[in-house]
């Protein structure tokens, strides 16, 4: 799942792609393969757990609410890692489903704000899309 990416600067950047059916065992794994991932690639444990728990929010919200009930839709996770920063992008292609059932919750935004240092979440007529990042710490 982790490869490198040139940026055509001769530079090599880490990354990790994926795209599957939205679901909670999906949501479970890919939070899992990305904190290994962010590990991997040295990132110290405290930016390790931010970055799985913020991507885990963001993804649970795709399984909650961007697909009407009893439908499953596609869930992409995007990661990439460079010199400077750690840029993780969690899509979908469903519409925001207000009121959905055993949406509960409703704090997922609020601490993805808190764990990341950059956010910014884009609604539209194709989708939504959560874009985080990291200042890329050793550690």
């Amino acid at each position: 799942m982790s490869s490198g990416t040139h940026d055509g600067h001769g530079r090599v950047h880490a990354a990790m792609h994926h795209h599957g059916p939205a679901s909670p065992q999906l949501a479970t794994r890919l939070r899992r393969q990305l904190t290994e991932w962010a590990r991997d690639e040295g990132l110290p444990a405290d930016t390790t757990y931010d970055i799985g728990l913020a991507c885990y929010e963001a993804m649970a919200n795709t399984v909650t609410h961007a697909y009407p009930s009893g439908t499953i839709g596609p869930l992409e996770l995007h990661a990439r890692l460079d010199s400077g920063s750690v840029e993780v992008t969690v899509a979908d292609r469903g519409r925001w489903q207000e009121g959905a059932v055993g949406s509960g919750g409703g704090h997922g935004l609020t601490l993805i704000r808190r764990l990341t240092a950059h956010s910014e979440v884009q609604r539209g007529e194709y989708g939504t899309t959560v874009r985080m990042s990291w200042p890329r710490k050793t550690a």
